[in-house]
C-alpha cells in the first residue's frame, strides 16, 4: 500500500516576501499536501461568504464605529476617494466582500489613476470568486501606467493562477524590461515554467532570482524539488540555504527531512524529524511523517505513538487516524482498527482509502452486508 506521505509543494509562496501579492496570503500556513505538484493554490478564490451591511451612507448605524464614523464623514465629503477607500478597507478586512468593491468602485469613478485602488478592488475581486473581473481590473491599471512594475507583478501573478501561462510570461517579461534583475520578475518566471513543467526553464530563472536576490526562500525550495524530483543531491544543498534563510520555519526542515526519506536515507531523516519536534512541538507533520518512516521499518509501537501524537496536536489529521488503524489491523485487533478507519471517514469523507479499509476489515471480522 502506498503510504499517504505528508509532501509539499513548491509553488507555495512565502507572503512575507516583499512582492508577493495578497491573493497568496490565503494559503494556509501549515505544510500542505503538494510542495511537488500543483499549480498556485485558489483557496483565497473560492465561494464567497461576503456579508451585507447597510447601505453605505445610510444614517442607521452598522454597528462598526469604525465604518459609521467613515459613513458619517462621507455624508460630509461625498466626493472624498479615499473616504471610501478607507471604508473599503474595513468592510474588507471584516470580510464584508461586497460593500468594499462598491466602495473601491466608487473610489477609482472618483480617482481614476489611483494604481492603489485598483490593486484592493481586484484583491477583493478574487477573494469574492470573480477572477476574471479582478484580472480586468488590474489589466485596467496596467493600461494607465504601463511601466508600473508592481502592477505588471500582480497582474502576471493573477494570470499564473488561472492558468494563462502566455499572458504571466508576458507580464513578467514586462518587468524584466524595465529592471532586468528584478528578482520577483524572475522568480515568478520561474514558477510559470515550473508549472508548465519546463524544469530546465525553471531551473535558469529560479537560480537567476537568486543571483539577484539569495533570500528567496522560495526558490530555494522550489530548486531543491525540481532536483529532488531529477535523483539529484544538489536537491539537498538548496534545502540547506532555506534553513540557513529562515531557520525558524518548519517548512524548510519538512523539506529536507522529506528528502532523506525519499533518498531512503530513513536514518538521518528520523534525525532531522527528531530535531522538528523538540524545535516545533505543535508541528504535527514531522510526527507524522516519522510514523511513516517507523511504518517502514516494521517499528509498529513506535509508529502508532507517532501517529497518535499527531493526532493529540491536531484532531482532524484523518490520515493519521487511518495510520493508527493500519497498526491495529497489522496487530489483528480488527475493533479498534474500524474504529480508526471510521474516525478517519468521518473527518474526510471522500477518503477512499479509509473507506475501503472499513469494507476489508468488516469483512474479515464477517460484518458484511
Amino acid at each position: 500500500m502506498k503510504l499517504l506521505t505528508d509532501t509539499f509543494s513548491s509553488n507555495k509562496i512565502n507572503t512575507t516576501h516583499p512582492m508577493r501579492i495578497k491573493c497568496f496570503s490565503f494559503i494556509p500556513a501549515a505544510l500542505l499536501a503538494a510542495l511537488l505538484t500543483g499549480v498556485l493554490f485558489l483557496s483565497s478564490c473560492g465561494e464567497s461568504e461576503s456579508k451585507t451591511l447597510d447601505e453605505p451612507n445610510e444614517v442607521v448605524s452598522s454597528g462598526v464605529p469604525e465604518i459609521d464614523e467613515l459613513t458619517r464623514l462621507l455624508r460630509e465629503n461625498p466626493e472624498d476617494p479615499d473616504l471610501f477607500h478607507q471604508r473599503a478597507a474595513v468592510y474588507y478586512d471584516r470580510g464584508v466582500l461586497r460593500e468594499s468593491i462598491r466602495d473601491w468602485t466608487r473610489a477609482i469613478q472618483l480617482d481614476s489613476l489611483n494604481p492603489e485602488y485598483y490593486h484592493r478592488l481586484s484583491d477583493a475581486y478574487m477573494d469574492d470568486n470573480a477572477p476574471m473581473l479582478a484580472i480586468e481590473t488590474m489589466e485596467e491599471v496596467v493600461e494607465l501606467h504601463p511601466q508600473r512594475i508592481p502592477s505588471l507583478l500582480k497582474l502576471g501573478e493573477f494570470y499564473l493562477i488561472m492558468g494563462s501561462y502566455d499572458e504571466a510570461i508576458q507580464a513578467f517579461n514586462r518587468v524584466i524590461i524595465e529592471s532586468p534583475n528584478h528578482p520577483d520578475a524572475l522568480f515568478m518566471k520561474g514558477v510559470t515554467f515550473r508549472d508548465q513543467g519546463d524544469t530546465t526553464r525553471a531551473i535558469r530563472f529560479l537560480q537567476a532570482a537568486l543571483a539577484a536576490d539569495p533570500d528567496i526562500t522560495d526558490a530555494y525550495l522550489m530548486l531543491g524539488h525540481i532536483f529532488m524530483e531529477r535523483g539529484s543531491d544538489l536537491a539537498r544543498r538548496y534545502f540547506d540555504n532555506a534553513i540557513r534563510i529562515e531557520p525558524d520555519n518548519p517548512l524548510v526542515y519538512h523539506a529536507r527531512a522529506h528528502f532523506l526519506h525519499l533518498t531512503d536515507r530513513l536514518d538521518e531523516a528520523l534525525e532531522e524529524y527528531g530535531k522538528m519536534h523538540v524545535q516545533f512541538p505543535s508541528y504535527a507533520e514531522a510526527f507524522y511523517n516519522t510514523g511513516l518512516i517507523y511504518m517502514e521499518l516494521d517499528s509498529l509501537d513506535e509508529a502508532y505513538r507517532m501517529f497518535n501524537m499527531t493526532t493529540q496536536i491536531r484532531p482532524t489529521f484523518s490520515r493519521a487516524y487511518f495510520y493508527k488503524g493500519r497498526v491495529h489491523e497489522r496487530r489483528g485487533d480488527l475493533q479498534r482498527a474500524l474504529h480508526e478507519y471510521e474516525q478517519a471517514l468521518n473527518l474526510s469523507p471522500r477518503f477512499q482509502q479509509a473507506e475501503e479499509a472499513i469494507q476489508r476489515v468488516n469483512y474479515q471480522m464477517g460484518l458484511d452486508s
